[in-house]
């Protein structure tokens, strides 16, 4: 069971237990201690995952999180100050969205990560603009597919995180601070925003019949570094 601190974290938003899930499969991928490098880990909320590997953290310094002021290194994603191979695994999650270059990030983590590692990403392709003005790009899942090979690597598997209600759902938790209501003057929005934040869960429940996956909040992709 997650930690109370990881548990506050992942029950933010609906796409966060599907995220989990993902980074705790890296986790159990890894080895007792495998280096990983978590990069533009933020407050590092999966780091209790990562305890019986060699877990680094990166961010750079216009990051709006308080635990990036203690990163391990402190960095642009696309210019990292390590060696070329010094990491068996290289995990960024909801990172990608807020860099300029993407493929010249993705090629930066296809050099620090040793051949034969792994990539493990996750993007948005749903959300509000948030952490505003590094606020720049939206992924599908072919996209990714593109970038990732692009930059190096093979093996490359990207799968939707969650469905169409968990991505309908988590809107409606978004009304609020998406249009204001929530906090805004008049009564009534801030009734309905409320009314929405807990509608949001109960319409998440109905994935099991989204059959197609194509309008989901994120993606999750793994992929390796390739040995030759």
């Amino acid at each position: 069971m997650p930690g109370a601190a990881t548990s506050s974290f992942v029950a933010q938003t609906l796409d966060r237990r599907h995220i989990h899930a993902f980074v705790m499969q890296a986790a159990q991928a890894l080895g007792d201690g495998a280096r990983v490098l978590d990069a533009g880990a933020g407050d590092a909320p999966y780091a209790e995952l990562f305890a019986h590997c060699d877990y680094r953290t990166s961010d750079w310094e216009h990051s709006p999180h308080g635990g990036a002021r203690a990163a391990d290194v402190v960095g642009s994603l696309d210019a990292l100050p390590i060696e070329d191979g010094s990491f068996d695994a290289v995990m960024t999650t909801q990172v990608l969205e807020h860099v300029r270059d993407p493929l010249a990030v993705l090629r930066e983590l296809h050099r620090v990560v040793r051949p034969g590692g792994s990539l493990w990403l996750t993007a948005p392709l749903v959300w509000e603009l948030h952490e505003e003005p590094f606020d720049f790009f939206r992924y599908t899942r072919h996209g990714l597919t593109s970038l990732i090979a692009d930059a190096g690597f093979t093996e490359i598997d990207v799968q939707p995180l969650g469905g169409y209600f968990t991505t309908l759902g988590q809107l409606l938790r978004n009304l609020g601070s998406a249009t204001g209501l929530g906090n805004g003057p008049r009564l009534g929005g801030r009734v309905i925003s409320a009314a929405t934040w807990r509608l949001g869960p109960l319409i998440a429940r109905l994935d099991r019949l989204d059959e197609r996956r194509v309008l989901p909040l994120a993606y999750a992709a793994r992929a390796v570094r390739p040995r030759a």
